[in-house]
């Protein structure tokens, strides 16, 4: 919606006003056939309709374009009255500034500044509206004003709550509050240290399980090698009996053999055979191959 023509002062021309709702034109937007709106009118037509209120032409929001420089100038320097007029506003401004008059007009209504914002209600603040002129006179009446309590208690109260204001009661409550909050955490503690613990306490089973899997397996490779050991022990020990019996044939068999060379060893009553000896011969030298492979 615009702004009612009656609120200007001197003629105002018809290109400036809202070819919806005929009042002068507020946040204007102008179609391409010229025609200009404000911007909430013309929006609100458009949900319903697709095209221009004054001549029919398609018409989109897309279309729509800022006002013509010239006519915003026009608009601007526009002379209007306060919209708190009827308090007694006299003012008569220029339509470009009449934002920044209006949020400091003195007639204008404003909340106290003892109310809980949006929630108007007995609990939340308080709910009347003065002129920004008599907000100070408000204040220091208002039953919603706050202040410490006198006998230093610390809490704050409302003028209207000092004579229902018990300090051991509300002191007492606080407690009962506080006491009742350090029971839930440290509930909320034990059941997290509970948690931890549990937590805790299945890993070290797991983990001692797996030890204990990971000792037996060492115990049997243990044993493998204990036996393994075992086994080359006795084999080394029967090689090393072969070895020294291998020995001691072979310093017979060398013995045999300085004996029955000519002229070494002790004398013989009689010469051995031709066959014998051969025979002999060919022992000693298996004997000796064998030592040596051994």
């Amino acid at each position: 919606m615009g702004y009612d023509l009656e609120r200007f002062v001197g003629y105002v021309n018809e290109g400036l006003l809202c070819c919806v709702c005929r009042d002068v034109l507020e946040r204007p937007l102008q179609a391409p056939c010229e025609h200009a709106f404000c911007s909430a009118c013309i929006s609100s037509w458009l949900l319903h309709h697709h095209s221009c209120p004054e001549d029919r032409l398609p018409l989109d929001v897309g279309s729509l374009k800022p006002l013509y420089r010239y006519m915003r100038n026009d608009l601007n320097r526009l002379q209007i009255r306060c919209v708190n007029a009827e308090q007694g506003c006299e003012v008569v401004c220029l339509l470009e500034s009449l934002h920044t008059h209006e949020d400091e007009c003195e007639f204008a209504f404003i909340s106290c500044s003892n109310t809980g914002g949006e929630y108007m209600c007995y609990h939340c603040g308080c709910p009347i509206r003065v002129e920004r002129r008599g907000l100070e006179a408000h204040l220091s009446e208002c039953n919603f004003r706050s202040r410490d309590c006198p006998n230093g208690c610390g809490h704050t109260l409302l003028s209207i709550e000092q004579s229902q204001h018990n300090c051991v009661a509300e002191l007492r409550g606080e407690v009962e509050m506080l006491r009742a909050e350090m029971l839930c955490k440290v509930e909320e503690v034990r059941r997290e240290m509970e948690s931890r613990l549990d937590s805790q306490r299945r890993h070290m089973v797991q983990k001692e399980s797996q030890l204990k899997n990971e000792v037996e397996e060492l115990k049997a490779q243990l044993s493998r090698v204990v036996c393994d050991m075992r086994a080359l022990l006795g084999a080394e020990r029967l090689r090393r009996q072969e070895l020294a019996e291998a020995e001691l044939e072979k310093r017979e068999l060398l013995e045999l053999l300085r004996d029955l060379q000519p002229g070494g060893g002790r004398q013989t009553p009689a010469e051995p055979a031709s066959g014998e000896r051969h025979l002999t011969l060919d022992c000693i030298k298996r004997k000796s191959r064998e030592v040596t492979v051994i």
